[in-house]
C-alpha cells in the first residue's frame, strides 16, 4: 500500500498492493474437499473390508462343510475295507470263485 502525505498528515491512499502470505493459507474449501475425501476413503476401505470378512466366513463354512463330507466318506471307507478284511467273506471267495478247498494234511510239505 502507497500513502502520500498531504498537509496536515491527511494520508492518501493511491495504490494498494496485496503482499503475499509468509505462510501460504490453504482456504477452508480445500480443508473440507480433504477431509470429504478422507472419509470417504475410510468408508470405501470399511465397506471392503466387511466384503472381506463376509467373503472369508463363506469360504470357512464351505471348508467346513467339505470337512464334514469327507470324514463322513472316510467312515464309509473304513467300513468296506473291515468288510472286505473279513476272514469269512475272504473263505467264501476262495471256495466259490477261485474254487479252492482247505489244505488236507496228507498233501501238506514240511
Amino acid at each position: 500500500m502507497t500513502r502520500i502525505t498531504v498537509g496536515n498528515g491527511v494520508y492518501i491512499i493511491t495504490e494498494i498492493r496485496r503482499e503475499p502470505p509468509a505462510i501460504p493459507v490453504v482456504p477452508r474449501r480445500g480443508r473440507f474437499v480433504a477431509l470429504a475425501v478422507a472419509l470417504l476413503g475410510i468408508g470405501l476401505f470399511n465397506v471392503w473390508l466387511s466384503g472381506q470378512y463376509i467373503r472369508t466366513g463363506y469360504r470357512v463354512s464351505g471348508a467346513l462343510e467339505e470337512k464334514r463330507t469327507l470324514q463322513k466318506q472316510k467312515e464309509l471307507l473304513r467300513t468296506e475295507i473291515l468288510t472286505l478284511k473279513s476272514p469269512a467273506r475272504i473263505d467264501s471267495i476262495a471256495r466259490a470263485q477261485l474254487g479252492m478247498v482247505p489244505a488236507q494234511m496228507d498233501r501238506m510239505i514240511r
